[in-house]
């Protein structure tokens, strides 16, 4: 269950396809669980999606636009969410590429006008990506986070065995079809879901944030 319930008024019902759509996720360096980076220490923006703490991504802030509105034209039902790890632990899963959770994508809803409004209420903010856009898709759904020696490693060879093109970098736009999807999804639901211990970790950055403003 999301820690914050939104009202999902105007949010229309999502049928998409048995297939994933991998997503990559700028990380923190400061924590164990490889958790969003909220306080811009990859130098990429301070970050807010995937909320965790909504199941959403894209409603809170203005964030991959494109690449969200192509999985939902394409109409993947899952957005896999994949990193390289490069926080505390010293396991042999760091450097490595992983897919440390999942959303299944349930509700849309088009939020374009909302990041539009809020960036004229208050121009400090960064120009959202949508602002040249027509449509800006926000997803919500039930999300699962492990821990970062539970993820999925995604390797080279496996892409290739998979019948895969590109190499496993933030770069990859790897769409898994359902064989494929179906481990991946597998491998995550065998394991612990972690997903309170990500929210009370980025509610910890959100203080900090708070107390420098």
């Amino acid at each position: 269950m999301p820690k914050t319930q939104i009202n999902l008024d105007g949010w229309q019902d999502y049928r998409g396809n048995m297939t994933g759509s991998l997503l990559y996720v700028e990380t923190s360096h400061q924590s164990e669980v490889p958790v969003r980076d909220q306080l811009n220490e990859n130098g990429k923006g301070f970050f807010y999606e995937p909320n965790y703490e909504t199941s959403t991504y894209g409603l809170m802030s203005c964030c991959n636009a494109k690449p969200i509105n192509a999985i939902v034209k394409g109409k993947s039902r899952y957005i896999l969410f994949g990193t390289r790890y490069e926080g505390l632990s010293d396991s042999e899963m760091r450097n490595k590429y992983l897919i440390m959770g999942y959303m299944r994508v349930d509700k849309i809803k088009d939020v374009r006008t909302r990041h539009i409004q809020r960036y004229m209420a208050n121009p400090n903010l960064p120009e959202p990506e949508c602002m040249q856009m027509e449509h800006n898709y926000a997803c919500y759904g039930p999300m699962r986070f492990v821990s970062m020696d539970d993820s999925f490693v995604i390797t080279d060879e496996l892409l290739k065995d998979w019948g895969y093109r590109g190499r496993a970098s933030r770069q990859l736009k790897a769409t898994f079809k359902k064989e494929h999807l179906d481990q991946i999804l597998a491998h995550l639901d065998s394991k612990a879901d972690m997903i309170d211990e990500y929210i009370a970790t980025v509610d910890e950055y959100k203080e900090a944030l708070e107390e420098e403003a």
